[in-house]
Order: C-alpha cells, then structure tokens, then sequence
C-alpha cells in the first residue's frame, strides 16, 4: 500500500517538474494590409505598393510582406519580398515591391501575404 503513496508521489513531482519548464509561444504579432495597388510603369516593371500597420499591442521584430505574381491564366510569374524590423504598435509601414524576373510584363494579378516574426527568423 505505501509503495502506491510512493509511487503516485513520484509521478506528481515529475509532473510538476516538467510543467514548470514549459515554454509558451511568444505573443502573435498582429499585422494588418491597409492597401495594396499594382501599378505598370512605361518600361513595363510591375510594382506593387503596399501600406502595412502593426495593429497588435506589441513591437514586431520582422514584419515580412511576400507578394506573389500571376499571368491571366493564374500561373505564377515571379515573388518578391521586403522586410521590415522592430515595427512598432501603432506604426504603419510603406513600401513597394517589384516583380523581379522576366516574365513581369505578363502580370495580371497578385496576391499578398503578410508574417510577423522575429528576427531570429521564427514567425509568430
């Protein structure tokens, strides 16, 4: 009978032990897409501005905005990406992306994709 109270003693301790040393995940960094625009220049460069806002209560390490290109038939072209750090609550960030690669001339369409993460490079 008491090696049970030993034995269900050892196992509490060993739980306790490990919830102690649990890691939670750090706070999700919140980013929101306030507006986008695609626009053609004479050359025929496509570039796409982008305004971004921190609307989460804390700092983003990197706030990373990803915009992919496509022709008419929805296939992709190109991506390109921009990167920004410590972005704080509150603050918006602006910037434009240009499709890198040949091919460009062909964009139609994009699609944007923002990820908050630290710079370690982990994302939230």
């Amino acid at each position: 009978m008491n090696r049970w109270y030993v034995i269900m003693g050892l196992l509490a301790v060993m739980l306790l032990a490990t919830s102690c040393f649990a890691v939670s995940p750090p706070p999700a960094g919140e980013l929101d897409i306030l507006r986008h625009s695609m626009n053609k220049g004479d050359s025929g460069s496509v570039e796409v501005e982008v305004m971004v806002k921190n609307v989460g209560p804390l700092t983003i390490e990197l706030a990373r905005v990803k915009v992919n290109f496509y022709d008419a038939e929805g296939s992709l072209i190109d991506s390109s990406s921009d990167a920004v750090m410590n972005l704080r609550p509150g603050e918006i960030w602006n910037f434009e992306i240009v499709c890198p690669g040949p091919g460009c001339e062909r964009v139609k369409g994009y699609e944007i994709e923002a990820m908050a993460g630290t710079s370690s490079g982990g994302l939230y």
